[in-house]
């Protein structure tokens, strides 16, 4: 036989009991009610649980959520864009990480961690689903409002259009120089650009600051006479073809 038979065992030193928090009686640390005064004893803070929800989602004020205490949780969830909720739920994770559980429980009384976990997830789920959407959703707006804009610069210069077709139909043939067409050749396009009138009746249109999107792209309009018909090929200037009606895209 090894050891001191006659040493005294060993004994815990970590308390299971605390007091009840109305009645002050000493009761199971792990009991949710007092057994003397029937009163429900405040939520257990864990640590590790309150450590990390500061740091992965103290931003958010799930934290703050956790210690009971809806309003200020409310508070950072409303401001959390300004970066401002995040850095101080940095600082108060560095506080808790350096208190004592023991501690942390005489100041704060802890909710439903359950709860907790079910909002900081729903939090992050829409926050990732607010994400995919925009990802998708801001492309194609983006393609229809530069769509939009090409469309309206087209039925534009339908006028311009007609004083050359007119000129063509007359003469037989395209203008040499704009100058035989119109003295006004250069058209405004109101919150789009310019139209210009060149060579051979070929309009030109500018994209200017107002469209942002299409700034300084262009697209060019050509006249063509076949077989005494007369068509316009749109299909010139470097606008993408996506943004082009369909008889300007490139086959």
């Amino acid at each position: 036989m090894s050891g001191n038979v006659y040493a005294a065992p060993k004994a815990s030193l970590e308390r299971l009991t605390k007091d009840c928090s109305e009645c002050g009686a000493e009761i199971n640390k792990k009991a949710v009610i007092c057994p003397k005064c029937g009163v429900k004893q405040k939520g257990q803070v864990s640590k590790v649980a309150l450590v990390l929800l500061t740091f992965f989602a103290g931003g958010l004020g799930a934290h703050k959520f956790y210690l009971k205490k809806p309003w200020w949780g409310l508070l950072y969830l409303l401001f959390f864009w300004t970066w401002i909720p995040g850095l101080v739920a940095f600082i108060e994770f560095i506080i808790y990480l350096c208190t004592s559980e023991e501690s942390l429980n005489e100041k704060y009384e802890a909710g439903n961690s359950g709860v907790i976990i079910a909002i900081v997830v729903a939090i992050f789920g829409g926050i990732a689903l607010i994400g995919i959407l925009a990802a998708i959703a801001l492309p194609q707006y983006q393609n229809y409002t530069m769509k939009a804009r090409t469309m309206a610069a087209i039925q534009s210069i339908e006028p311009l259009r007609q004083e050359v077709q007119q000129f063509i139909v007359k003469n037989g043939r395209l203008p040499q120089t704009p100058e035989e067409v119109t003295a006004d050749n250069v058209r405004e396009l109101p919150n789009l650009g310019t139209a210009r009138l060149q060579e051979n009746g070929r309009i030109v249109i500018l994209f200017g600051n107002a469209a942002s999107s299409l700034r300084d792209q262009t697209i060019e309009f050509e006249p063509r006479i076949a077989n005494n018909q007369l068509s316009w090929d749109c299909t010139g200037g470097s606008v993408k073809p996506i943004y082009r009606p369909q008889q300007c895209q490139r086959r």
